[in-house]
This record gives structure tokens, sequence and C-alpha cells, in this order.
């Protein structure tokens, strides 16, 4: 019987997020590319991520200077490489925040939720 108040609990909390999420939706802003880095990690972050490659960018926004590691996508190193302008989006409220960050965190959260949803589901399944 706990084991049903608790996930139904999870749902509830998970809907309740997904909500909120869905109303604050960030208002993204296109800045110019001034650096960008190839990078690797191999000895912090998630495990998921150690393997990836990832950019890290610098760039200016109103008038200070800040960079973020991003997703490495092939076509934005090669454009900037080449001498082209190149832009990416932040977040204006904590312009730390790239897109592309953001949709590389969001992808193993989902991942994580997902696991853990089929978690509840198996406990379930079992206690009946």
């Amino acid at each position: 019987m706990y084991i049903f108040i608790v996930s139904a609990i999870l749902v509830v909390a998970s809907f309740y997020i997904y909500a909120g999420y869905k109303k604050n939706k960030r208002k993204w802003r296109p800045v110019q590319v001034e650096g960008i880095a190839k990078v690797k990690q191999h000895s912090s972050g998630p495990l998921e991520l150690l393997s990836e490659s990832s950019l890290l960018i610098e760039y200016t926004f109103e008038g200070e200077k800040y960079c973020c590691e991003t997703a490495y996508r092939p076509s934005l190193h090669r454009s900037f490489n080449a001498g082209e302008a190149t832009y990416i989006y932040i977040d204006p409220k904590n312009p730390v925040q790239c897109l592309h960050n953001a949709q590389v965190k969001w992808r193993y959260v989902k991942l994580w939720l997902v696991l853990a949803f089929v978690l509840v589901i198996c406990l379930l399944v079992g206690h009946f």
C-alpha cells in the first residue's frame, strides 16, 4: 500500500514540475561567439557525459564576458573556424546557461526520470 501512495505522489509531483516548466519557459537571446575550443572531459562530471566531446564557448553579454560548455556541434565549430559570424542562444537571466548546454543536461534528466518511473512500475507489479 505504501508503494502505491509513494508512486502516486511521484506521478503527481512530476506533472506539477512539468506544468511549472512549461509555464516559465526561458526567453533565449542570441549572442555572437568570440572564442571556441573543443574539449573532452576525462575526470569529472556525470558518467554519461564523459565519452562525449563538447565545446567551450566564449561570448559577451551586456558588456561582460562569459563562457559555457555546450554539446559538440560540428556545424558551429566549422563556421567559427571559417571566420563566419557565429551565434548561440543564452538565457538572459542566467548568461552562463547556453541552449545546447540545457538540452544536453535535460537529455540525461529524462533518462533518469524514465528509469525511475519504470522502477516504480516494476515495484508495483511485483507487489501485487
